[in-house]
């Protein structure tokens, strides 16, 4: 300030600060700085215990959080193989370790460990709220690599190439093997090669990318069998695949061998051997014996018996080999015909075919008939009119004399050479033979048996409360007015074969179904009803079916020639009992008892679905017909064997209690034939049941058929 002298004597100044006195001359004075320190204000000072409470807070929180952790944390031991070089564990808040201990509380974590020629492990884990925990884990020691190869154990300079190298189950390559890499520890090796035996070993693998090799002996698995001939330089074949000529040394594997050794003009020898690895064999010489001749023998007619001295060769046409260079004395014989002798002998190799004409043995037959004027049928084949006397073969033969108006003869004769036979025959008419009855059973011309049934009155179908009943078997009254000729069994393959030559039935699961005393099968309803008029035709009946567009039906008016029966006609046969109408083939309880007939039983249960558990008949599929005993009308298999076509066009019925039906033969049109009786595929309640109605428009495995005709008498209306 002006004016204001500054200078004072007491060194300092009115501040309080430093003095300077001031001299003349001044001074040189060095000044240091001070550093510079923010003044408190006046009034305040520094708030020590602050910092301290909050200190406290913060070190009362820490050992609360610590106390919690202790509280809440769980005892866990980690347990590593081997013993690691370092261990780090994340996750959760921390993980201390006290002792052999980690301390952690409940949840995720992640272990990673560490050691030399080791893969590091890093696995997760998780604890959970338990007191004390073990957590184990392994580590996988590194890899090695392995080279491989192998030689003869017999030769050891060969190596073998190519041999397939299996380590524990995984597919390695095939030898040589170079520097594969494999886990380490104790393996299983197996190496395979052809020709030898397998090799199993255990090897141990090192590890830690050590590089290994190993060298290994297979054992030859062969064995060397000599093949040795008379005559030299024959076809040999093992187990059908052709293997050079002999002599010859084959290398065969261990087991057995089917051998062959074929050469012209000798007999094959054949032979099954078993080899066993290294275990060498020499067979033969092998001395091939001369081919067998071979005979082809037909006579005319066919059917000739062939014995070769006392050994029973067959049935011409006939195919037989023959000892070669050797004299047989072939004997060929047949009813109706002379005996023939011949003396064969055949190089070997030959093949020599003989045809022969057998001379027949004729017996005369003298005819008195009456009307003269008949006309004769042989056989089946119309000769014309009845002739004085003829000369027939010595076989049985099936004559039928008839004449329009009169009843047919029949009758089945044999001609005997040297003693002339009469047949004396009068016809009856019609209307005498009505009056007189009819025959109680007839033949027809291929020997077909049929029995009369006579004309009766039934039910047909079953009440609405049978066991088993269907929809379709409605009750309705049924009278048959009409006498009828039944067949006694069911049509065989050998009588269907007459008329339908290489007709086959087939077979089920390994059984046959083709023998000729089997009923026939697998036939349509059309096939049965032309059997049916081709055997009218050989007995000169006409036929009591025609073709009307693309099927058959029955003439107009209903004549007498064969035919399949009525429904009606079949269950009245099936049903009839002396004591009334059954329920059953058997009768009228369920199941069936003893052997009553041919069904599904437990012969079959290995291709059946269903069958009668209980019940043994002797036969898996079809018997021969008439297996069984007849019914009371002498009739065999309506229930049981097979299932039988019918004449009827399949419907139903409608109830009507006031109607009766005559002679019915079902509808004049329809899709469908009606089907009766139970087969041999059959065991339910409802099927075995004799009012069971069936339909079909195929042929089965289970469904053939018997024939019938008209009598040529009338009962009541025509």
């Amino acid at each position: 300030m002006q004016g204001k002298d500054l200078t004072k004597t007491d060194g300092t100044d009115d501040r309080g600060g430093a003095r300077i006195e001031r001299t003349s001359p001044p001074l040189e004075v060095e000044i240091t700085p001070i550093p510079f320190r923010q003044p408190v204000p006046e009034g305040r000072s520094i708030p020590w215990g602050r910092f301290l409470g909050l200190a406290i807070l913060i070190i009362f929180c820490a050992l609360g959080g610590a106390a919690w952790f202790l509280f809440t944390a769980e005892q866990v031991e980690i347990r590593i193989e081997p013993e690691p070089d370092g261990v780090s564990i994340s996750g959760g808040w921390f993980a201390p370790r006290i002792g052999s201990y980690y301390l952690m509380r409940p949840g995720e974590y992640k272990l990673e460990a560490s050691k030399n020629c080791y893969q590091t492990l890093k696995e997760p884990f998780r604890i959970t709220k338990k007191q004390r925990q073990t957590r184990s884990f392994r580590m996988e020691k590194l890899s090695g690599r392995l080279s491989v190869q192998v030689h003869d154990a017999e030769n050891p300079g060969i190596l073998i190439k190519g041999a397939g190298v299996r380590i524990d189950a995984q597919e390695m390559g095939v030898t040589p093997i170079r520097a594969i890499e494999v886990k380490a520890g104790n393996r299983r090796l197996h190496i395979t090669a052809t020709n030898y035996q397998d090799l199993e070993t255990l090897i141990d693998i090192e590890g830690c990318g050590k590089e290994q090799s190993g060298t290994f002996a297979l054992v030859p698995g062969w064995a060397d069998v000599e093949i040795r001939t008379i005559p030299e330089r024959a076809k040999l074949f093992v187990n059908e695949k052709p293997s050079g000529q002999t002599p010859t040394i084959l290398k065969l594997m261990p087991g057995p061998h089917r051998l062959e050794v074929r050469e012209n003009l000798f007999k094959t020898w054949r032979k099954k051997v078993m080899v066993e690895a290294n275990r060498d064999q020499t067979i033969g010489p092998i001395r091939l014996l001369p081919a067998d001749g071979r005979l082809l023998l037909g006579t005319t007619p066919s059917g000739a018996n062939v014995t070769a001295g006392k050994v029973y060769l067959g049935r011409t046409p006939l195919e037989v080999n023959l000892d070669p260079q050797t004299s047989h004395q072939i004997r060929i014989s047949k009813q109706g015909y002379k005996n023939s002798l011949r003396d064969i002998v055949l190089s070997p190799g030959e093949k020599k075919e003989i045809n022969m004409n057998l001379v027949p043995v004729k017996g005369r037959i003298h005819f008195n008939i009456e009307p003269s004027d008949a006309k004769l049928s042989i056989n089946g084949k119309p000769w014309g009119k009845v002739p004085e006397k003829l000369d027939l073969i010595a076989v049985p033969q099936q004559l039928v004399i008839q004449k329009d108006g009169y009843r047919p003869f029949k009758s089945t004769l044999t001609p005997k050479p040297g003693f002339p036979q009469e047949l004396k025959v009068t016809l009856k008419g019609k209307t005498k033979a009505s009056q007189t009855g009819e025959s109680s059973a007839i033949k027809a011309a291929n020997g077909y048996s049929l029995k009369l049934i006579r004309p009766g009155t039934f039910v047909m179908g079953a009440s609405r409360r049978e066991q088993g009943r269907r929809s379709n078997e409605t009750l309705r009254k049924v009278i048959l007015k009409r006498p009828f000729y039944m067949g006694i069994k069911e049509v065989t393959n050998r009588e269907f074969r007459e008329f339908q030559t290489g007709h086959g039935s087939g077979s089920v699961d390994r059984y046959s179904l083709n023998r000729d005393e089997l009923p026939v099968v697998r036939v349509t309803w059309k096939q049965a009803a032309l059997f049916c008029n081709w055997l009218s035709k050989k007995e000169s009946l006409p036929p009591f079916y025609i073709k009307e567009g693309d099927r058959l039906v029955a003439a107009k008016p209903l004549g007498t020639g064969y035919r399949l029966p009525t429904e009606a006609e079949w269950e009245y046969c099936a049903r009839f009992n002396n004591s009334g109408f059954v329920k059953y083939p058997w009768g009228n309880s369920y199941p069936p008892k003893g052997k009553s007939g041919n069904y599904a039983d437990i012969s079959a249960k290995d291709f059946l679905p269903n069958y009668l558990p209980n019940y043994n008949d002797g036969y898996a599929i079809t018997a021969p017909t008439g297996a069984f005993g007849p019914n009371v009308l002498g009739l065999y298999d309506l229930g049981g064997n097979v299932a039988e076509w019918c004449h009827d066009f399949y419907s139903i019925y409608p109830y009507s209690a006031g109607k009766t039906y005559r002679d019915p033969g079902g509808p004049e049109q329809g899709k469908h034939h009606v089907v009766k009786g139970a087969g041999w595929k059959d065991s339910s309640i409802s099927n075995l049941r004799l009012s069971y109605r069936g339909y079909s428009n195929k042929n089965r495995s289970d469904l053939g058929f018997r024939i019938c005709r008209y009598a040529g008498g009338v009962s009541g209306n025509e």
